[in-house]
């Protein structure tokens, strides 16, 4: 379902938004891109973050902001739909970061849901992941040994 111009460009605000936040690490600015509801969802590439809650959010950009120097998100080939009051996005991410006095780069692939309260958009679904390195170009599966 393809959305409207206006829709899209609002969409693609909340996104640049969103970069904004984590440069900034801004945790207010951030936490105002999501909807107050304790049941959104967030994933994230660490095994331990699958976030539930708007206040586990809080924390998990709360953690990233304290274990980053700096944090640069820049999206591309972002498809956006909608219908009603619903919108939702696909697109690659990529995150710069310097950890531990290190450069960490992050590319992978987001999903993102949104809600059109009143007059504005709210995340309320995230969803960041990166590919399987282990598997190869033109494979459906990765090759693993099981022993």
């Amino acid at each position: 379902m393809k959305c409207t111009e206006n829709t899209e460009f609002e969409v693609m605000e909340m996104l640049n938004r969103y970069a904004q936040a984590y440069a900034d690490k801004n945790i207010n600015n951030m936490m105002a891109l999501f909807l107050e509801d304790p049941n959104i969802v967030a994933i994230g590439t660490g095994t331990d973050e699958w976030v539930h809650g708007y206040s586990e959010l809080k924390k998990g950009f709360e953690r990233d902001f304290a274990q980053a120097d700096n944090i640069q998100v820049k999206f591309e080939k972002v498809t956006i739909q909608s219908a009603n009051s619903a919108a939702w996005l696909s697109g690659l991410m990529t995150m710069y970061a310097t950890v531990s006095g290190k450069e960490v780069l992050l590319s992978g692939r987001l999903s993102m849901v949104l809600e059109r309260i009143g007059d504005k958009w709210l995340f309320t679904h995230l969803h960041f992941s990166l590919p399987a390195g282990e598997q190869e170009e033109g494979h459906s599966f990765p090759e693993w040994i099981i022993s």
